[in-house]
């Protein structure tokens, strides 16, 4: 299990959900997936269904962008509640102050399957990736004059900033756990070289960045719902293009479908010239540092989980900057 998964006791929970008037509860389920907070399933006597998140302990170590995420996650679910396109959880209560004994957020628990699960035929795929694309751009429409970055840990002025705060924190995070990150040389030689592709991003919007199949809710075959903000920010809206295939090249005849439903509602379309591609394989350079680094902080030494999930975080940045280097030349 997970470092930063902690359990909480019938009675805590028994005491939230008396707090929150959402019933007696008759059941409990673990439910499988993310590496970071306990979430549970929760049915009550009246049948309904829900969703715990229990944030880790006070002092448990976390990476940098990781500290207070659930009251991170509130403020988008509130921020995308009321989409014409897409839904998200419906939030029945949370409590992300730090003297508390448990941070959580109660949510609507959603029916249907995940993309992963979900058997569909090439018609219908499309039509969920047209979908998607849809949904992310009434996303990422949605204005922010606060600035880029991750709320948590403070706003800055730039994309440029931000990006280059964010993947110094997630550098300083590997360093502090002795994690020697794959061609760090070359890592830093990139974010050098790119100040002014940075600079391009004008304008902040938010960004889920974690739209992999997990996460993509369908119902009757057809796109439902997103769930699981954590990762949220304000920054570029290519980073949430990258979760789809975290190793393929961006692949603009395969992502057409994507790409098309993102355009139909986009205020600004995307295009996928050199400059996207770019910040495409940078914002998977950064997430391939921090599937990388959350290893050192989830999981022993001696878990198979831990070399597996290094080894893929290693993949990911390693890909990304072999792609990177790809762009606008003839390979």
């Amino acid at each position: 299990m997970s470092k930063t998964k902690r359990n909480i006791s019938d009675e805590a929970l028994n005491e939230i959900f008396s707090k929150h008037s959402l019933g007696k509860i008759v059941k409990v389920i673990p439910l499988k997936g993310g590496q970071f907070n306990s979430v549970l399933k929760i049915t009550v006597q009246s049948g309904k269904n829900y969703v715990i998140k229990i944030a880790p302990s006070k002092g448990t170590d976390v990476l940098t962008y990781e500290k207070d995420l659930i009251k991170s996650e509130v403020y988008f679910y509130e921020k995308f509640s009321g989409l014409k396109n897409i839904h998200f959880p419906e939030i029945y209560g949370y409590d992300y102050d730090r003297e508390s004994e448990y941070q959580y957020l109660v949510m609507e628990f959603i029916e249907g399957k995940t993309l992963t699960d979900a058997k569909l035929s090439k018609e219908d795929y499309d039509q969920v990736m047209y979908g998607l694309g849809c949904a992310m751009a009434e996303i990422h429409n949605l204005s922010c004059e606060e600035g880029f970055g991750y709320i948590q840990n403070g706003l800055f002025a730039s994309w440029e900033e931000a990006y280059l705060n964010m993947t110094e924190n997630v550098i300083k995070n590997a360093e502090r756990k002795n994690a020697e990150i794959p061609r760090i040389d070359e890592i830093r030689h990139i974010l050098l070289e790119n100040r002014d592709l940075l600079k391009s991003v004008k304008k902040p919007c938010p960004v889920h960045f974690d739209l992999w199949a997990g996460n993509i809710m369908l119902k009757d075959k057809k796109l439902y719902a997103l769930i699981d903000c954590e990762r949220a920010m304000f920054g570029d809206r290519i980073g949430d293009f990258i979760s789809l295939d975290y190793l393929a090249p961006f692949d603009k005849e395969k992502n057409k479908k994507l790409t098309d439903g993102y355009n139909s509602v986009a205020k600004e379309p995307v295009v996928f010239d050199d400059n996207e591609l770019k910040r495409f394989y940078l914002m998977r350079m950064y997430l391939g540092l921090i599937v990388f680094t959350e290893q050192h902080y989830r999981y022993s030494k001696f878990s198979p989980v831990f070399y597996a999930g290094r080894a893929f975080g290693k993949k990911v940045i390693t890909n990304a900057i072999s792609n990177y280097r790809k762009v606008g030349k003839d390979v």
